[in-house]
Protein backbone atom coordinates (compact mmCIF):
# COMPACT_ATOMS: atom_id res chain seq x y z
CA UNK A 1 0.00 0.00 0.00
CA UNK A 2 1.35 3.42 -0.88
CA UNK A 3 2.61 5.32 2.12
CA UNK A 4 0.66 8.32 3.40
CA UNK A 5 2.86 11.39 3.83
CA UNK A 6 3.80 12.24 7.44
CA UNK A 7 1.25 14.48 9.12
CA UNK A 8 -1.47 13.60 6.62
CA UNK A 9 -4.47 11.42 7.41
CA UNK A 10 -5.45 8.89 4.77
CA UNK A 11 -8.88 9.85 3.40
CA UNK A 12 -11.76 7.50 4.10
CA UNK A 13 -12.11 4.88 1.39
CA UNK A 14 -15.24 5.27 -0.76
CA UNK A 15 -15.75 2.08 -2.76
CA UNK A 16 -18.49 3.54 -5.00
CA UNK A 17 -16.54 6.67 -5.91
CA UNK A 18 -13.36 4.66 -6.44
CA UNK A 19 -15.18 2.13 -8.64
CA UNK A 20 -16.51 4.96 -10.80
CA UNK A 21 -13.04 6.42 -11.09
CA UNK A 22 -11.59 3.08 -12.12
CA UNK A 23 -14.40 2.41 -14.60
CA UNK A 24 -13.84 5.75 -16.31
CA UNK A 25 -10.10 5.10 -16.46
CA UNK A 26 -10.55 1.62 -17.96
CA UNK A 27 -13.50 2.15 -20.30
CA UNK A 28 -12.58 5.58 -21.65
CA UNK A 29 -11.16 6.21 -25.10
CA UNK A 30 -7.70 5.72 -23.62
CA UNK A 31 -6.85 3.72 -20.54
CA UNK A 32 -5.48 5.93 -17.77
CA UNK A 33 -2.83 3.66 -16.24
CA UNK A 34 -1.83 6.23 -13.63
CA UNK A 35 -5.34 6.12 -12.18
CA UNK A 36 -5.02 2.34 -11.77
CA UNK A 37 -1.68 2.82 -10.04
CA UNK A 38 -2.99 5.53 -7.70
CA UNK A 39 -6.15 3.61 -6.76
CA UNK A 40 -4.77 0.09 -6.38
CA UNK A 41 -1.64 1.06 -4.45
CA UNK A 42 -3.44 3.47 -2.11
CA UNK A 43 -5.98 0.84 -1.02
CA UNK A 44 -5.23 -1.97 1.41
CA UNK A 45 -6.27 -5.58 0.81
CA UNK A 46 -9.62 -5.20 2.58
CA UNK A 47 -10.44 -2.07 0.59
CA UNK A 48 -9.51 -3.77 -2.68
CA UNK A 49 -11.86 -6.65 -1.79
CA UNK A 50 -14.65 -4.14 -1.17
CA UNK A 51 -13.76 -2.43 -4.42
CA UNK A 52 -14.14 -5.66 -6.43
CA UNK A 53 -17.54 -6.30 -4.86
CA UNK A 54 -18.79 -2.76 -5.49
CA UNK A 55 -17.48 -2.67 -9.07
CA UNK A 56 -19.33 -5.89 -9.84
CA UNK A 57 -22.60 -4.47 -8.46
CA UNK A 58 -22.27 -1.19 -10.33
CA UNK A 59 -21.17 -2.49 -13.72
CA UNK A 60 -22.09 -6.18 -13.70
CA UNK A 61 -18.50 -6.96 -14.59
CA UNK A 62 -15.60 -8.50 -12.71
CA UNK A 63 -12.92 -5.87 -12.08
CA UNK A 64 -10.15 -8.39 -12.75
CA UNK A 65 -11.74 -9.18 -16.12
CA UNK A 66 -11.98 -5.48 -16.91
CA UNK A 67 -8.28 -5.01 -16.20
CA UNK A 68 -7.42 -8.15 -18.15
CA UNK A 69 -9.15 -6.71 -21.23
CA UNK A 70 -7.30 -5.81 -24.39
CA UNK A 71 -7.40 -2.07 -23.67
CA UNK A 72 -5.19 -2.36 -20.59
CA UNK A 73 -1.45 -1.98 -20.94
CA UNK A 74 -0.37 -5.62 -21.34
CA UNK A 75 2.52 -7.46 -19.70
CA UNK A 76 3.99 -7.07 -16.23
CA UNK A 77 1.99 -3.95 -15.38
CA UNK A 78 -1.27 -5.77 -16.05
CA UNK A 79 -0.09 -8.78 -14.01
CA UNK A 80 0.76 -6.50 -11.08
CA UNK A 81 -2.65 -4.81 -11.19
CA UNK A 82 -4.43 -8.16 -11.25
CA UNK A 83 -2.17 -9.55 -8.53
CA UNK A 84 -3.18 -6.73 -6.21
CA UNK A 85 -6.83 -7.69 -6.63
CA UNK A 86 -6.36 -11.35 -5.76
CA UNK A 87 -6.49 -12.84 -2.29
CA UNK A 88 -3.27 -14.40 -0.99
CA UNK A 89 -4.04 -18.07 -1.85
CA UNK A 90 -5.21 -17.21 -5.37
CA UNK A 91 -2.16 -15.01 -5.95
CA UNK A 92 0.23 -17.69 -4.73
CA UNK A 93 -1.55 -20.26 -6.90
CA UNK A 94 -1.26 -18.00 -9.93
CA UNK A 95 2.46 -17.55 -9.30
CA UNK A 96 2.93 -21.31 -8.96
CA UNK A 97 1.00 -21.91 -12.18
CA UNK A 98 3.08 -19.35 -14.04
CA UNK A 99 6.29 -20.96 -12.79
CA UNK A 100 5.07 -24.36 -13.99
CA UNK A 101 3.44 -23.26 -17.22
CA UNK A 102 6.48 -23.84 -19.42
CA UNK A 103 7.35 -27.32 -18.13
CA UNK A 104 9.81 -28.93 -18.56
CA UNK A 105 11.57 -25.52 -18.71
CA UNK A 106 9.96 -24.34 -15.47
CA UNK A 107 10.98 -21.31 -13.42
CA UNK A 108 12.59 -23.23 -10.55
CA UNK A 109 13.50 -20.11 -8.59
CA UNK A 110 9.95 -18.74 -8.68
CA UNK A 111 8.58 -22.13 -7.63
CA UNK A 112 11.01 -22.31 -4.71
CA UNK A 113 10.03 -18.79 -3.65
CA UNK A 114 6.31 -19.43 -3.53
CA UNK A 115 6.46 -22.89 -1.90
CA UNK A 116 9.49 -22.84 0.41
CA UNK A 117 8.42 -19.66 2.20
CA UNK A 118 4.91 -20.96 2.99
CA UNK A 119 3.65 -22.64 6.14
CA UNK A 120 1.20 -25.52 6.21
CA UNK A 121 -1.94 -23.37 6.24
CA UNK A 122 -0.65 -21.32 3.32
CA UNK A 123 0.29 -24.49 1.39
CA UNK A 124 -3.16 -26.00 1.91
CA UNK A 125 -4.91 -22.77 0.88
CA UNK A 126 -2.69 -22.33 -2.19
CA UNK A 127 -3.21 -25.95 -3.25
CA UNK A 128 -6.99 -25.66 -2.95
CA UNK A 129 -6.96 -22.38 -4.88
CA UNK A 130 -4.76 -23.88 -7.61
CA UNK A 131 -7.04 -26.88 -8.01
CA UNK A 132 -10.14 -24.63 -8.17
CA UNK A 133 -8.72 -21.96 -10.49
CA UNK A 134 -7.06 -24.25 -13.01
CA UNK A 135 -8.90 -27.56 -12.47
CA UNK A 136 -5.50 -29.14 -12.05
CA UNK A 137 -3.69 -30.79 -9.16
CA UNK A 138 -0.72 -28.76 -7.90
CA UNK A 139 1.12 -31.78 -6.51
CA UNK A 140 0.78 -33.61 -9.81
CA UNK A 141 1.96 -30.60 -11.79
CA UNK A 142 4.98 -30.14 -9.52
CA UNK A 143 5.77 -33.86 -9.73
CA UNK A 144 5.56 -33.82 -13.52
CA UNK A 145 7.45 -30.55 -13.91
CA UNK A 146 10.40 -31.21 -11.57
CA UNK A 147 12.87 -33.98 -10.90
CA UNK A 148 15.58 -35.09 -8.51
CA UNK A 149 16.23 -33.25 -5.25
CA UNK A 150 13.97 -30.32 -6.10
CA UNK A 151 11.06 -32.67 -6.67
CA UNK A 152 11.69 -34.41 -3.32
CA UNK A 153 11.76 -31.13 -1.41
CA UNK A 154 8.73 -29.54 -3.06
CA UNK A 155 6.59 -32.67 -2.93
CA UNK A 156 7.37 -33.04 0.78
CA UNK A 157 6.44 -29.42 1.44
CA UNK A 158 3.18 -29.70 -0.51
CA UNK A 159 2.00 -32.48 1.78
CA UNK A 160 0.45 -31.02 4.97
CA UNK A 161 3.11 -32.53 7.20
CA UNK A 162 4.78 -29.39 8.59
CA UNK A 163 3.51 -28.51 12.07
CA UNK A 164 1.96 -25.05 12.36
CA UNK A 165 1.87 -22.82 15.44
CA UNK A 166 2.90 -25.55 17.83
CA UNK A 167 4.28 -24.79 21.29
CA UNK A 168 8.05 -24.49 21.30
CA UNK A 169 9.75 -27.70 22.43
CA UNK A 170 13.23 -26.83 23.71
CA UNK A 171 14.26 -30.44 24.32
CA UNK A 172 13.19 -31.46 20.83
CA UNK A 173 15.13 -28.52 19.37
CA UNK A 174 18.28 -29.67 21.18
CA UNK A 175 17.73 -33.24 20.02
CA UNK A 176 17.25 -32.10 16.42
CA UNK A 177 20.38 -29.95 16.64
CA UNK A 178 22.36 -32.99 17.77
CA UNK A 179 20.95 -34.98 14.84
CA UNK A 180 22.03 -32.24 12.44
CA UNK A 181 25.50 -32.07 13.96
CA UNK A 182 26.00 -35.83 14.29
CA UNK A 183 29.65 -36.73 14.72
CA UNK A 184 30.80 -33.22 13.92
CA UNK A 185 30.35 -33.60 10.19
CA UNK A 186 27.11 -32.15 8.97
CA UNK A 187 25.18 -34.44 6.69
CA UNK A 188 22.93 -32.45 4.42
CA UNK A 189 20.88 -33.57 1.46
CA UNK A 190 17.57 -35.10 0.46
CA UNK A 191 18.90 -38.60 1.13
CA UNK A 192 19.85 -37.75 4.72
CA UNK A 193 16.54 -38.52 6.38
CA UNK A 194 17.10 -36.67 9.68
CA UNK A 195 18.05 -33.37 8.06
CA UNK A 196 15.33 -33.68 5.45
CA UNK A 197 12.56 -34.49 7.93
CA UNK A 198 13.59 -31.67 10.25
CA UNK A 199 13.62 -29.09 7.45
CA UNK A 200 10.25 -30.01 5.94
CA UNK A 201 8.23 -31.14 8.98
CA UNK A 202 9.06 -28.81 11.88
CA UNK A 203 7.13 -25.57 12.28
CA UNK A 204 8.95 -22.40 11.33
CA UNK A 205 9.19 -21.29 14.96
CA UNK A 206 10.51 -24.69 16.04
CA UNK A 207 13.04 -24.68 13.20
CA UNK A 208 14.30 -21.26 14.28
CA UNK A 209 14.89 -22.60 17.78
CA UNK A 210 16.61 -25.69 16.35
CA UNK A 211 18.95 -23.52 14.27
CA UNK A 212 19.83 -21.54 17.40
CA UNK A 213 20.65 -24.74 19.28
CA UNK A 214 22.65 -25.98 16.30
CA UNK A 215 24.79 -22.82 16.32
CA UNK A 216 25.34 -23.17 20.06
CA UNK A 217 26.51 -26.74 19.54
CA UNK A 218 28.56 -26.44 16.36
CA UNK A 219 29.61 -22.77 16.50
CA UNK A 220 28.48 -22.52 12.89
CA UNK A 221 25.48 -20.79 11.36
CA UNK A 222 23.09 -23.15 9.56
CA UNK A 223 23.06 -20.88 6.50
CA UNK A 224 26.85 -21.04 6.25
CA UNK A 225 26.69 -24.81 6.47
CA UNK A 226 24.05 -25.06 3.74
CA UNK A 227 26.06 -22.75 1.50
CA UNK A 228 29.22 -24.82 1.96
CA UNK A 229 27.72 -28.33 1.93
CA UNK A 230 24.90 -28.04 -0.59
CA UNK A 231 24.96 -26.77 -4.13
CA UNK A 232 22.70 -26.31 -7.11
CA UNK A 233 18.94 -26.57 -6.73
CA UNK A 234 18.88 -28.48 -3.42
CA UNK A 235 20.99 -25.80 -1.82
CA UNK A 236 18.65 -23.09 -3.12
CA UNK A 237 15.57 -24.80 -1.69
CA UNK A 238 17.09 -25.52 1.72
CA UNK A 239 18.62 -22.06 1.93
CA UNK A 240 15.22 -20.56 1.13
CA UNK A 241 13.63 -22.45 4.03
CA UNK A 242 16.43 -21.65 6.49
CA UNK A 243 16.72 -17.99 5.53
CA UNK A 244 12.96 -17.40 5.68
CA UNK A 245 12.79 -19.05 9.09
CA UNK A 246 15.71 -17.12 10.58
CA UNK A 247 14.98 -13.69 9.07
CA UNK A 248 12.08 -13.20 6.66
CA UNK A 249 13.11 -9.62 5.88
CA UNK A 250 16.56 -10.79 4.85
CA UNK A 251 14.98 -13.63 2.88
CA UNK A 252 12.81 -11.27 0.86
CA UNK A 253 15.65 -8.78 0.38
CA UNK A 254 17.95 -11.57 -0.85
CA UNK A 255 15.40 -12.87 -3.34
CA UNK A 256 14.60 -9.39 -4.62
CA UNK A 257 18.32 -8.79 -5.09
CA UNK A 258 18.77 -12.11 -6.92
CA UNK A 259 15.76 -11.40 -9.14
CA UNK A 260 17.42 -8.21 -10.42
CA UNK A 261 21.13 -9.03 -10.24
CA UNK A 262 23.00 -9.67 -13.45
CA UNK A 263 21.59 -9.90 -16.95
CA UNK A 264 17.83 -9.90 -17.14
CA UNK A 265 15.16 -9.65 -14.46
CA UNK A 266 12.95 -12.36 -12.99
CA UNK A 267 9.75 -10.31 -12.99
CA UNK A 268 7.74 -13.25 -11.60
CA UNK A 269 9.70 -13.23 -8.33
CA UNK A 270 9.98 -9.43 -8.23
CA UNK A 271 6.23 -8.97 -8.62
CA UNK A 272 5.27 -11.80 -6.26
CA UNK A 273 7.41 -10.59 -3.37
CA UNK A 274 6.55 -6.90 -3.64
CA UNK A 275 2.80 -7.52 -3.88
CA UNK A 276 2.85 -10.16 -1.13
CA UNK A 277 4.81 -8.02 1.34
CA UNK A 278 4.01 -4.38 0.57
CA UNK A 279 1.41 -3.89 3.30
CA UNK A 280 3.29 -5.20 6.33
CA UNK A 281 6.87 -6.34 5.73
CA UNK A 282 8.14 -3.71 3.30
CA UNK A 283 9.82 -1.35 5.82
CA UNK A 284 11.86 -4.26 7.22
CA UNK A 285 12.70 -5.50 3.73
CA UNK A 286 13.94 -2.10 2.62
CA UNK A 287 16.10 -1.78 5.72
CA UNK A 288 17.52 -5.27 5.23
CA UNK A 289 18.14 -4.67 1.52
CA UNK A 290 20.13 -1.53 2.19
CA UNK A 291 22.08 -3.14 5.02
CA UNK A 292 23.08 -6.10 2.84
CA UNK A 293 23.67 -4.43 -0.52
CA UNK A 294 24.47 -0.80 0.36
CA UNK A 295 21.88 0.52 -2.08
CA UNK A 296 18.20 1.15 -1.69
CA UNK A 297 15.60 -1.28 -2.98
CA UNK A 298 13.90 1.70 -4.64
CA UNK A 299 16.99 2.54 -6.67
CA UNK A 300 17.40 -1.07 -7.83
CA UNK A 301 13.79 -1.40 -8.93
CA UNK A 302 13.90 2.00 -10.64
CA UNK A 303 17.04 1.00 -12.56
CA UNK A 304 15.86 -2.52 -13.44
CA UNK A 305 12.28 -1.90 -14.59
CA UNK A 306 10.51 0.62 -16.79
CA UNK A 307 7.21 2.23 -17.66
CA UNK A 308 4.00 1.72 -15.74
CA UNK A 309 5.35 -1.54 -14.32
CA UNK A 310 8.15 0.35 -12.62
CA UNK A 311 5.72 3.01 -11.42
CA UNK A 312 3.36 0.56 -9.74
CA UNK A 313 6.21 -1.32 -8.03
CA UNK A 314 7.75 1.90 -6.74
CA UNK A 315 4.36 3.05 -5.43
CA UNK A 316 4.02 -0.23 -3.51
CA UNK A 317 7.57 -0.03 -2.13
CA UNK A 318 7.10 3.56 -1.01
CA UNK A 319 9.72 6.31 -0.61
CA UNK A 320 13.20 5.66 0.70
CA UNK A 321 12.47 7.86 3.76
CA UNK A 322 15.90 9.49 3.63
CA UNK A 323 17.94 6.30 3.68
CA UNK A 324 21.47 6.58 2.40
CA UNK A 325 22.52 4.93 -0.83
CA UNK A 326 26.11 4.05 -1.68
CA UNK A 327 26.97 4.21 -5.38
CA UNK A 328 30.36 4.20 -7.05
CA UNK A 329 32.19 5.02 -3.84
CA UNK A 330 30.03 8.00 -2.96
CA UNK A 331 27.40 8.30 -0.27
CA UNK A 332 24.33 10.30 -1.13
CA UNK A 333 21.02 10.93 0.60
CA UNK A 334 17.89 9.95 -1.28
CA UNK A 335 15.50 12.82 -1.96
Amino acid sequence: MATTAPGKVKPKFDAKETSERLHNAIEGTRTEEQVLIDVLTAANSEERTELKYTYKILYDKNLVDAIAGDKIHLGNFQKACIGLLKNAPDFDAECARFALSNAPSIDENALIDVICSSGTEEIVAMTEAYNKLYERNLEEDVKNGTEGDLQKVLMALLKPSRADREELDFEAAKADAIKLYGDGKVKLGADESDFFDIMVKRSHTQLKLTFFEYTELSKRDILEVIDSDLSDIMGKAMKAIALFVTNKYKYYAYNLYKSMKGFGTNEAILTHIIIKTHEHEMPGIKESFFKEYKESLTSWVADDTSGYYRDILLALIGPDSGEVTVKEGQVKKQT
